[in-house]
């Protein structure tokens, strides 16, 4: 019994999964996943400017920061869980690189 749990929850997954890549390749799903890289790339902007004037930037106040502005931006624009999920995950990856800029920064402003 529990063997064909197993197997129907796989194939209830490869189902899931061919069924959003399949989504991914229609004319709308590309349009989605355009739309979401442009708002990535906006509120990641936004959130650069955030961190900028903050004095001692971590991990998780960068993580709380996306929260945040995320939700904002959710809430005003009506976006569906999944979106907006789809967004925190991916200015999340973004933590090594936003660091980077931000201890450049700083280290700028010590020197001037």
């Amino acid at each position: 019994m529990e063997n064909k749990f197993k197997k129907g929850l796989i194939l209830g997954g490869l189902l899931a999964v061919g069924a959003a890549v399949g989504f991914a390749f229609t004319k709308p799903g590309q349009e989605l996943l355009e739309n979401v890289q442009d708002d990535a790339k906006m509120l990641a902007k936004k959130i650069k400017k955030a961190l900028h004037k903050m004095e001692d930037v971590t991990k998780e106040t960068y993580d709380n920061l996306v929260e945040t502005v995320v939700e904002e931006y959710a809430t005003k624009k009506e976006l569906a869980i999944d979106v907006k999920n789809a967004l925190v995950d991916t200015l999340r990856r973004e933590w090594h690189a936003m660091e980077e800029q931000y201890q450049d920064l700083k280290a700028d402003e010590e020197i001037e």
